[in-house]
């Protein structure tokens, strides 16, 4: 396949709908999630290409769009990717009293934990080994997306720093992205005046004061079949078109950041002699069984999407699930689309190697793991692979 980069820098406050009802009935405040789904750019992104044709969204010319592989977004600052924080941290404040104690922010690492004799606990399988936490505290305030370079050292089990709550510019930590609040009226078409009661407020994501002011961009990976009629489009692009809700608009731009989504070398050398592997989820992930993969089998056993080593799921650390719905437009299915639940980003899978090499996971890197075909090509599930050990 075909792979093309693209630099994404919005215009305005994004809107990210969670899935709660909003309308005259249903209430007049729009919430908001903290980040952008794949599928909102995945769609606009096939909006943009299918204009093009003078034919329109023929159902051919859909599904043709619907085969071009999309993932990110993701941010983008000074020509490094940053990724969610791994669920698999704990970081928290030793003493609240001792305000000049420069060590009082302290990190844990979570890790599986094997139950004492006669021990039990009652997760969904009885396979899966709860999580160990080393100490009764309160969770701090953390950055909610880290750079590569933090990363790597929590992917191969090193020491990290301590991530701040408020993190500095260029400091390899970003906080997720403010919230901008703007109330909005119904206008009355024959007076031109505010029609009684018709106030609603929207919530979208302000990327212009985010990092303290410094630019931060978002970026994504398209790829393509090399028959694909708009491969030469992906090239050349350079176009403003709306992302979300309400129109907001993006700039997009072809721009080359591949080296930026292949596995770092040192992440590829520990996975070669791994035998106990880690996936963190770089984007939300869709599964048929909720929090677990169905190429997993009843055992938790299974190979991921497009590899053959044989890997078994020994824990997971996963957050609360998050609504993912919409409106489709399609010709056959218009109307809303059905609930589904996604596992959210920065979520922890630990697993032991079965069979097979590891190592053939750095290939996959970034790449999707998805049960779905269509959700993979939506950029459900990008996966980042460290390793872990027993403590």
């Amino acid at each position: 396949m075909n792979a093309h980069y693209l630099t994404l820098t919005p215009r305005d406050p994004l809107i990210a709908r969670d899935g709660r009802p909003f309308g005259n009935t249903q209430g007049t405040r729009m919430k908001s999630l903290e980040w952008l789904y794949p599928s909102v750019l995945a769609g606009s992104l096939r909006s943009l290409l299918g204009k093009q044709l003078a034919a329109g969204f023929t159902p051919l010319t859909v599904e043709m769009l619907k085969k071009i592989a999309i993932a990110g977004p993701l941010p983008w600052l000074n020509g490094e990717l940053y990724y969610p924080a791994p669920r698999d941290l704990l970081v928290y404040e030793c003493d609240a009293k001792k305000k000049d104690d420069t060590n009082k922010r302290q990190l844990m690492r979570l890790s599986p934990l094997q139950p004492a004799n006669g021990a039990g606990c009652n997760l969904p399988h009885p396979d899966l080994l709860p999580m160990q936490i080393t100490a009764d505290v309160k969770p701090a305030l953390a950055p909610a997306f880290w750079s590569l370079k933090r990363l790597i050292p929590w992917l191969l089990e090193k020491d990290c720093e301590v991530p701040p709550a408020e993190p500095a510019v260029n400091s390899g930590f970003l906080n997720a992205p403010q919230k901008e609040a703007r109330t909005h009226v119904a206008i009355a078409p024959d007076s031109g005046t505010a029609q009684e009661g018709m106030l609603f407020t929207s919530m979208g994501l302000d990327f212009g004061g985010w990092n303290h002011g410094a630019p931060v961009n978002l970026v994504a990976r398209v790829q393509t079949q090399s028959d694909n009629p708009w491969a030469e489009a992906l090239v050349a692009l350079n176009a403003f078109h709306p992302l979300g809700g309400e129109r907001r608009l993006l700039h997009w731009q072809a721009t080359d950041s591949s080296q930026s989504w292949d596995c770092p070398s040192e992440v590829r050398e520990a996975l070669q002699h791994a035998d106990q592997v880690r996936l963190v989820l770089a984007t939300p992930a869709l599964f048929r069984y909720g929090w677990k993969p169905a190429w997993l089998n009843d055992q938790l056993q299974g190979c991921p999407p497009g590899t053959s080593v044989t890997l078994k799921l020994v824990a997971a650390c996963t957050g609360r699930w998050q609504p993912l719905s919409g409106w489709s437009l399609e010709q056959g299915r218009r109307g809303p689309k059905p609930l589904q639940r996604l596992v959210p980003a920065g979520s922890v899978y630990f697993f032991q190697v079965i069979a097979g090499n590891a190592g053939q996971l750095a290939d996959h890197w970034l790449q999707p793991v998805a049960d779905e075909p269509q959700d993979q090509r939506d950029g459900f599930g990008l996966a980042l692979w460290g390793i872990w050990k027993t403590q």
